[in-house]
């Protein structure tokens, strides 16, 4: 790359969303210079996880299968957690489709960089941003450590905790409600055990959320759910808590982890495996009801910065990706008409709206707020009663079924006053009508 080079259009972040607005962009003869601090691709992200192959399918139509995928994901489990008890249901997809996989993000971004590079795009790695560089309300470049790089068109794709965004007062530093601090180990148990204890053949791989099981009695239960996903050697467990119920517990995240680990359910997924590595990174919680302004005179935001994470499908990397997508289609539009203000950026939100990154985050807008305020019955005293329930219809006390039913439906009441019931059944049922109507 040339000295001081003209350059068309900046993008800070070299991850999926920062990457796909990159390559749309160059695609079309623009000149794109990707911004990155870690020195590797992916190094600095910390990841579950599984991704939707839809969006990369969209971006690489005819490379997205040569992606390094650890393995595709065939079976979701989902598990309710009790202090020694559990019911877990498993949907396993046998028809051979291959809709989602699990990564690792450094071979994952890795290959997303590479392919961009076929593309024309440029990448600058070890290169940190400092600030975005202002001009009559307009962002015009960037500052580095060592220099200030200037295109009329600056893309914000660094991730949830935006430093530049929050010091340019583009965006709100988020409440302790609206972020989720992920704590992960990733542990090896190698691929003969993998498969033979998660029952996989060939590539296929298998996935858990975990519900509930976190908070000792007595303690107030966090706002937290528990993952695991196999990868070919090793599995990845963590545990996503609200920073909310960090500060209020006052108990560190790892001793969450300590105590999914300690479970019965899980220790038995985990036993013999040696941890590799152990790693934290915050989240997005607010979703549609907290995106900052996605666009303004000179700049768009995508992809984590702009809270485009669905919480309740674990679902960010194919929305960032989409998002870039769309972000990348606005630039091209913009050059054509040499016109980066604001009036004509807005054609970046206009059409991300009609796409399911927002339909799918207005959807569930109410959702996370809702488990909030009733995380008491969500993680605690639901998980308990279906644990009494299933106790109840797989024992035998030679006294007569119907007494125990009768009892066990009595206990709602004992345990719970009324107006507590139909508040919780109210609420869910009204979110449910949101998803579908």
């Amino acid at each position: 790359m040339e000295k001081n080079p003209k350059i068309d259009v900046i993008i800070v972040g070299a991850g999926p969303s920062g990457i796909a607005c990159a390559t749309v962009a160059a695609r079309h003869g623009l000149k794109v210079l990707v911004i990155e601090k870690a020195s590797k691709f992916g190094t600095k992200n910390v990841y579950g996880g599984a991704v939707y192959l839809e969006s990369i399918k969209e971006l690489f139509p005819k490379t997205y299968m040569n992606c390094p995928y650890e393995t595709f994901l065939q079976k979701h489990n989902y598990v309710i957690l009790n202090d020694k008890n559990s019911i877990s249901i498993t949907y396993e997809n046998n028809e051979n489709e291959k809709t989602s996989a699990i990564i690792t993000r450094f071979a994952f971004d890795t290959f997303l960089a590479n392919q961009a590079r076929e593309e024309g795009v440029y990448f600058a790695t070890e290169t940190l941003v400092t600030s975005l560089i202002k001009k009559d309300n307009k962002i015009i470049g960037v500052k580095t450590e060592t220099e200030e790089i200037y295109a009329p068109v600056t893309v914000i794709a660094e991730g949830f905790n935006s430093i530049l965004l929050n010091k340019a007062n583009l965006k709100k530093i988020p409440a302790p409600k609206s972020a989720i601090l992920g704590v992960k180990e990733t542990i090896r148990l190698g691929s003969d055990v993998i498969k033979e204890r998660f029952q996989l053949k060939d590539n296929n791989g298998s996935m858990y959320e975990f519900f509930g099981g976190l908070h000792k009695e007595g303690e107030e239960p966090p706002f937290a759910m528990g993952f695991l996903y196999t990868f070919k050697n090793t599995v990845s467990l963590g545990v996503g808590v609200s920073m909310e119920s960090l500060q209020k517990n006052k108990i560190r995240p790892y001793e969450y982890l300590n105590r999914l680990k300690n479970n019965e359910f899980v220790k038995k997924l985990i036993e013999g495996g040696e941890l590799v590595e152990y790693s934290a990174h915050s989240i997005p919680e607010g979703g549609y009801n907290e995106m900052p302004e996605l666009y303004g005179d000179g700049y768009l935001i995508v992809g984590d910065a702009a809270n485009l994470v669905d919480s309740v499908h674990f679902e960010g990397t194919n929305l960032a990706i989409k998002s870039g997508i769309v972000a990348g289609e606005t630039i091209v539009n913009a050059y054509k008409k040499k016109n980066f203000k604001k009036e004509s950026l807005k054609n970046y939100k206009k059409k991300l709206y009609k796409t399911f990154v927002i339909k799918d985050l207005k959807t569930y807008r109410n959702v996370i707020p809702t488990l909030l305020k009733r995380k008491n019955s969500i993680f605690s005293y639901y998980p308990k009663k279906i644990d009494e329930f299933f106790k109840l219809w797989t024992t035998a006390d030679n006294k007569g079924k119907k007494q125990g039913y009768r009892k066990f439906l009595l206990s709602f009441f004992k345990d719970r006053n009324l107006k507590e019931l139909i508040s919780d059944v109210i609420s869910f049922v009204k979110c449910a009508i949101e998803a579908i109507i």
